[in-house]
């Protein structure tokens, strides 16, 4: 059983990375910011807004490996300081109604492009 790479034009061009990658059952996906998938450019918006664009491309990602929001597993949020994580929790929550996966939220210094919020997800194919 060898991995696949997943990729779609719905979700920002990857870098040195793939934009997930599948290995049986499992779907592993990179950690994504507020990256438009149209121009490629960061998108330095409220917290609020980066989450939004971030879980919409990872949504993206999840549909073309044949999955789903609902079969997340277990969510990374790194977020540049802990104030604003009950903004990025709005957000969040709307994503994840029903059956919430398993999560981390930690503050951390530097994220790509000066930008507020990065997550990563594993799901279920």
């Amino acid at each position: 059983m060898g991995k696949d790479i997943i990729y779609t034009e719905n979700a920002p061009e990857p870098g040195n990375y793939s934009q997930a990658t599948k290995l049986g059952n499992t779907i592993y996906v990179s950690g994504q910011t507020a990256d438009d998938p149209e121009t490629g450019e960061a998108v330095h918006g409220t917290v609020a807004e980066q989450t939004e664009l971030i879980l919409t491309n990872i949504k993206n990602i999840l549909e073309a490996a044949g999955s789903s929001m609902d079969n997340v597993l277990k969510v990374n949020v790194y977020i540049s300081d802990m104030k604003h994580k009950k903004e990025m929790d709005e957000v969040y929550k709307t994503f994840f109604e029903n059956n919430p996966p398993a999560r981390i939220a930690m503050a951390v210094k530097g994220l790509d492009a000066g930008l507020d919020v990065e997550i990563d997800v594993i799901a279920e194919a």
